[in-house]
């Protein structure tokens, strides 16, 4: 008996439930929009939602007509690269102007790759009038006329890859693929690309469905190296969920390599599909570079490397330190860094725990046997670390703090924790990890403002 096909679902669905993932992505504010406001407001002055609020202001309108959902996805990337420079540089002032904060951004380090550098690309997915349709969101659609808009952040190639599994998931002999598929993701390097399908379901007759679209892929050029499947039931707007399972037993490979792999300077790093890693290649070495500079690494000394992901700071910086440890949640990425040693010859006095980062898993944390410095790199997520967490991280009295914010909207609010904790701003600065868009990640070194206690007091 033929299998019954799922019905298609709505151009605009309901609000989906996020059980297991991060919060979504909806037009309410975020709790660094509401930090914001509240900062704005005890100064007495109009209420700030974002960096992007005073920064869309700034944007020239473009001479030629754009796509809609460009617009709304990349609202600079019609600008000159250094007009764009000019006005994030500007934006950052005024935000940090706005908000009286201590010290001057340094000016912005340009990508070396500014248009068409992200390494990963997703779409939003959803069935409407019998075609797929891949938006950059989930409202998108009211501002996307036709099925597929290439963005100009991406590599031609992830255009060609959409482009294709847009009209073959069309066809009729696909449509229950289409009626499951949540986000189309592309990921890997500037050499290979790997498909990710995340789904609302994982069954016999839509994994076999899933095998012939791969069959496809491996014929097409450019040449894709590896395929997935990720079952997502939460359909969670997350293309990938924040906190990823510590056994994905479900995740399956339709081809290709179990791991991805990407390298910076002399080291080289294996990670899961599922795993974080930075969506301009082109700019990471760059970011390694200024961490190194700003941290200014002492040979006897210590680093304790928080949310290490696979590794990327830890082994890079393992030369040039005494010891590091770095730390994040059970899951792909803290087995990936532990395996990455054997990559990387010269880490070899890097350890790793795994283990998630809340304020009474830090009080856990060993402190050096020596009395030296300990140096603390935090490179959260987007959303930035649990509540307490950067008071625990005081209470360590570290030597300096390298404090990596890939959204400007949490600046405020980690300078104020880290001037609690008796913690000032050193350095300011910010790197164009993002070109086109509306954001920053900005690197913030912090240095203590009191005399380090001594360890047996700590």
């Amino acid at each position: 008996m033929p299998q019954k096909q799922s019905k298609p679902k709505r151009p605009y669905p309901p609000k989906q439930s996020t059980k297991g993932g991060s919060p979504p992505k909806d037009r309410r504010p975020s709790k660094a929009q509401k930090t914001a406001r509240k900062s704005a407001s005890s100064f007495g002055r109009p209420a700030v939602a974002s960096f992007a609020d005073l920064l869309r202001p700034l944007i020239v309108k473009p001479d030629s007509p754009q796509a809609k959902a460009n617009l709304q996805s990349s609202p600079l990337a019609h600008l000159d690269y250094q007009e764009e420079l000019r006005i994030k540089n500007k934006a950052l002032s005024l935000f940090w102007k706005h908000f009286q904060l201590p010290g001057q951004p340094e000016p912005t380090i340009a990508s070396p790759k500014p248009r068409g550098y992200r390494t990963t690309s997703k779409r939003k997915t959803t069935l409407q009038d019998d075609s797929l349709y891949l938006m950059f969101n989930d409202r998108a659609l009211r501002a996307q006329e036709k099925c597929f808009v290439e963005s100009p952040l991406e590599p031609q190639e992830h255009g060609r890859i959409f482009e294709f599994l847009q009209k073959k998931i069309s066809e009729t002999a696909f449509k229950l693929v289409a009626g499951h598929l949540n986000y189309l993701i592309i990921r890997g390097s500037y050499k290979e690309h790997a498909v990710i399908f995340n789904v609302d379901t994982l069954n016999g007759p839509l994994v076999r469905k899933l095998k012939i679209l791969a069959e496809h892929l491996q014929k097409l050029s450019p040449k894709v190296t590896a395929a997935y499947i990720y079952p997502d039931p939460s359909c969670s707007e997350y293309y990938l969920e924040e906190r990823q399972p510590s056994d994905l037993l479900q995740f399956k490979k339709l081809f290709g390599k179990e791991d991805l792999m990407v390298s910076h300077h002399t080291c080289r790093y294996v990670y899961h599909p599922t795993s974080f890693s930075q969506v301009n290649e082109s700019m990471v070495p760059k970011m390694l570079e200024t961490a190194e500079e700003m941290l200014a690494p002492q040979a006897d000394g210590y680093l304790l490397d928080l949310y290490c992901g696979y590794g990327l700071f830890s082994h890079f910086l393992a030369p040039n330190y005494k010891q590091v440890l770095g730390i994040d949640a059970v899951g792909p990425s803290i087995r990936a860094a532990i395996s990455n040693k054997k990559f990387n010859p010269s880490s070899k006095n890097a350890r790793f725990l795994a283990r998630r980062i809340t304020a009474r898993s830090i009080e856990e944390i060993p402190f050096p046997m020596e009395q030296v410095g300990e140096s603390i790199l935090l490179d959260p997520p987007r959303q930035g670390p649990q509540e307490s967490v950067i008071s625990a991280l005081g209470r360590r009295d570290p030597d300096k703090v390298l404090h990596i914010h890939c959204s400007v909207d949490q600046i405020p609010s980690s300078i104020k924790q880290w001037k609690q904790c008796g913690y000032r701003v050193s350095r300011i600065v910010p790197l164009d990890m993002f070109p086109g868009s509306a954001n920053l990640e900005v690197l913030i070194l912090f240095t203590a403002g009191r005399p380090r206690k001594e360890v047996g007091s700590r």
